[in-house]
């Protein structure tokens, strides 16, 4: 059954708090990075054994062809892995004599990274609590329960994917050009650049959970139409 208007609502709201939170906890992390030695050896260590593993689990057997997924994975995975590698080139106690141009490019890979696994985690944990609270629609004897989680189609993924590297990208480059980490002890910089970015990510936020609400409308109805086909083939 297709959403009426307040469910688009809610979806936009829900998704303009989620981008507003998303951007809060990269700009957090991104100032920690820089300013905390331990912080980022932890963090780096960690998003370096994650994109390793990622890359050994997608990597294809002999025989086997690398898909569009497999490739798609790999390239983040990748990507991870290089954002590990930048937090321990990021910080200034480490290397004092890196120029604002060779950070400015590391700052946004950092960034893109951390929103697009913020940004999935999310959906995964929504898409969970779908599945156990069987938020579902029934549609007859043929096909039981289908439950709409909210990224389950490629056209869903691919609006959260590229949502996610855009703001990510825009984060972790008004990071860089905010010149954040060499902020004074009142953090100006650092409340400037928090500040556009929340704007911007509850704005993305706003219009991505617009999106995934009439791409999930438009699953549930084709679903719906090729259930009924079936369920009359067999009568």
């Amino acid at each position: 059954m297709p959403s009426d208007r307040l469910d688009y609502a809610l979806s936009s709201v829900v998704g303009m708090c989620f981008g507003a939170f998303i951007s809060l906890i990269v700009d957090a992390a991104l100032f920690e990075v820089g300013q905390s030695p331990y912080f980022a050896m932890l963090f780096g260590l960690c998003l370096i054994v994650i994109g390793g593993l990622i890359i050994w689990r997608v990597a294809p057997e002999p025989g086997e062809r690398m898909t569009r997924w497999r490739f798609l994975v790999f390239v983040f995975s990748t990507l991870i892995l290089s954002s590990g590698i930048c937090c321990f080139l990021l910080n200034k106690d480490w290397l004092v004599g890196l120029s604002p141009a060779i950070k400015l490019p590391m700052y946004t890979i950092l960034g893109t990274s951390l929103c697009f696994a913020l940004t999935f985690s999310i959906v995964d944990l929504i898409n969970q609590r779908n599945l156990c609270c069987n938020n579902a629609i029934y549609l007859g004897d043929v096909a039981d329960f289908i439950v709409p989680p909210v990224a389950s189609s490629s056209k869903q993924i691919y609006v959260v994917m590229i949502s996610s590297i855009i703001m990510g990208g825009i984060f972790g480059l008004s990071f860089g050009l905010f010149d954040v980490e060499d902020d004074t002890k009142l953090h100006i910089r650092f409340d400037e650049d928090q500040a556009w970015n929340t704007f911007f990510g509850g704005i993305a936020g706003f219009f991505v959970g617009g999106a995934l609400q009439y791409l999930r409308d438009k699953a549930l109805q084709d679903s719906a139409t090729h259930v009924r086909i079936a369920y009359e083939d067999d009568i």
